[in-house]
């Protein structure tokens, strides 16, 4: 029992009480010498049967709890990335509502705990040392309450305070060129994404396993070859119905339209006849109890001082049913990891030079949220037909990694219109 309680994590060592010691040791031998099942234990415990109080408002200052803090997760599954751990931000608006904590639910053994969800902004030059973007330049995520403490405009302010300010000559990455002697090496940007895509291994060894559960799958009769072809010819063919670039020609060319994309993204594109199955109208409530249910989608729009780039650090979160399928380098690790990070540089390697008075607002999805940009609509299409605009609609103009086209590329390309559309008839995933 004491080596139990001695192996307990760091966090329940220092906060849990004498005999709640001795009961997560006692817990612990019980599930090592298959007494009781870690299942069993998580349904007897159940979930907690009152929702937390919301904590938070618009205009309040958090904090994010560092990675070891008493949260109820299990390592090392959690879907707050790590470059926030202990970040101050700021929630610009009131809690979205109650969501199922991501932490817990991914192991499906109970349901819950809920907890409120809100919209935090972090500024870029207090997540990295030697941003070289402008001030203004920020990142908005949503997270759980679970993970975020009280803070105050004072230590916002220390927090700036203390930024690390590039020295003359830094960049922000690899493959610069400058003459200081400062004890380590540089890599070209390339060499170091090389070095990560051989350390994750041979893809077709990893396709070993996958096909080894088909076989077992279709075996047990749970799923069919046939049905698994379906779903891949499925997921494949949204990109080519066009949804995406109708969405944003309707909101360019119909206000009303857009107004209500930008307040509830769900109900925008279901007004293009999407089904919303799976996905949460802003502030509908879908469960008896009252808890929300299903993925946020969230729309913004790009102005002449604000640009929009999306991404998702944690794994490669896209809206699938919108854009279609993700493109590979959305899904690589050095575009996760980088575009926070960098995404000024990350957009010139695009092609895409955003100017030093246009503030970049990075948006990390999570589980529970999928986001949209709406391009700044191209000078010269005064007049246009929402048909005509939607060839000037790309998807890395939506992803915000390029700008639309404009009329005179247009020209010059030699494109093409897409058709009249009858209706979208498709629905939407949990991509």
């Amino acid at each position: 029992m004491r080596r139990a309680i001695e192996f307990l994590p760091e966090t329940a060592f220092s906060t849990k009480t004498y005999y709640e010691k001795w009961a997560a040791a006692i817990a612990t031998t019980m599930i090592e010498r298959a007494t009781i099942s870690q299942p069993e234990l998580d349904a007897a415990l159940g979930k907690p049967t009152e929702k937390p109080p919301v904590m938070f408002k618009a205009g309040d200052y958090v904090r994010v709890k560092p990675e070891n803090a008493a949260v109820r997760y299990r390592k090392p599954h959690l879907r707050v990335p790590g470059y926030l751990f202990g970040v101050v931000g700021f929630i610009p608006k009131d809690t979205i509502g109650y969501l199922e904590e991501p932490d817990n639910d991914a192991f499906h053994y109970v349901e819950g705990p809920w907890q409120p969800v809100y919209r935090v902004v972090f500024w870029q030059k207090d997540l990295w040392e030697g941003y070289h973007g402008t001030d203004n330049d920020n990142l908005e995520i949503e997270i759980w309450q679970s993970w975020l403490e009280p803070a105050s405009k004072e230590d916002f302010d220390k927090q700036q305070s203390s930024r690390i300010k590039a020295p003359e000559g830094f960049h922000n990455g690899a493959g610069h060129e400058h003459d200081h002697d400062h004890g380590h090496e540089h890599e070209e940007r390339e060499e170091v994404e090389k070095k990560a895509i051989k350390d994750e291994g041979d893809d077709a060894e990893k396709c070993r396993f996958i096909e080894a559960l088909i076989k077992i799958l279709t075996g047990k009769g749970v799923v069919s070859a046939s049905d698994i072809t379906a779903h891949i010819e499925e997921l494949e063919s949204y990109g080519g119905r066009g949804l995406g670039p109708r969405v944003i020609a309707r909101a360019w060319s119909n206000p009303e339209f857009k107004k209500k994309l930008l307040e509830d993204g769900v109900a925008g594109v279901t007004e293009l006849g999407m089904e919303a199955e799976g996905w949460l109208p802003y502030g509908g409530v879908t469960e008896p109890n009252g808890q929300l249910s299903g993925i946020i989608l969230k729309v913004v729009e790009n102005t002449p001082k604000v640009h929009h780039l999306l991404v998702c650090t944690l794994c490669s979160c896209y809206p699938i049913s919108v854009l279609g399928m993700a493109p590979s380098w959305y899904k690589a690790r050095s575009y996760r990891a980088r575009s926070v990070r960098d995404p000024r540089a990350v957009l010139k390697e695009f092609g895409t030079e955003i100017p030093e008075d246009v503030t970049i607002q990075v948006l990390d999805s999570n589980a529970d949220s999928r986001f949209l940009s709406i391009p700044v609509r191209p000078e010269g299409t005064e007049g246009w037909t929402e048909d005509q605009l939607q060839a000037l609609v790309t998807r890395d103009s939506i992803v915000g990694v390029a700008l639309p086209k404009t009329p005179a590329q247009l020209k010059k390309e030699g494109g093409t219109f897409f058709p009249k559309s009858e209706g979208y008839k498709g629905r939407f995933i949990y991509q």
